[in-house]
């Protein structure tokens, strides 16, 4: 019995170690080989959109259909996109900045040619505007702006607007996406 005892031993003491993959190279075959293809590009934008920017939810709060009925609109709401880490770096081979001006376009995710809701409300839609009043039209740029270097504060408001129609009390939600070009 003391012989079957210390053989035990040995097999435990063994076991652990064959599990623990320093021998796996001397059992396993090799299965073949393969590659690992890589692919991507370095883009320059003069500007980084802070990641508290990309995605944002506005709350419009309850709007009394009388506003709408009578003044035709509804209460506006602020919300800023804020540009970071902007350098202005001249192109290879030029003293001058290769993206000087940046425009932004406001897209809704319905195509349709209106910043639409969608949900029980109806008769109304959303506007957008910048600081000077330029009112966004659907895939359609603001006027260009030019590249400052550091944070920039792109301020705009959200406002809900009658789009002529009859109007129906609800809830409403809608998404719009933005897009900045360099040049």
């Amino acid at each position: 019995m003391r012989f079957i005892f210390s053989i035990t031993i040995k097999i435990v003491k063994t076991f652990p170690f064959l599990l623990s993959g320093y021998c796996l190279p001397l059992i396993a075959a090799p299965q073949g080989e393969g590659a690992v293809f890589i692919r991507g590009e370095v883009l320059y934008t003069p500007c980084a959109i802070d990641l508290d920017s990309r995605d944002q939810t506005i709350e419009m709060g309850d709007t009394p259909v009388s506003d709408i009925a009578t003044k035709g609109y509804g209460p506006t709401r602020t919300f800023t996109i804020r540009l970071i880490n902007c350098l202005m770096l001249p192109a290879p081979g030029n003293s001058k900045y290769d993206s000087e001006y940046y425009q932004i376009t406001f897209e809704p995710m319905t195509g349709t040619a209106r910043f639409a809701i969608r949900g029980e409300a109806q008769g109304i839609e959303l506007a957008i505007r910048d600081t000077d009043g330029n009112m966004a039209q659907p895939g359609v740029a603001f006027p260009a702006r030019e590249v400052t270097a550091g944070s920039m504060n792109l301020n705009y408001s959200l406002q809900l607007v009658s789009n002529g129609q009859p109007l129906k009390a609800g809830d409403y939600q809608s998404l719009i996406r933005f897009r900045m070009d360099y040049y």
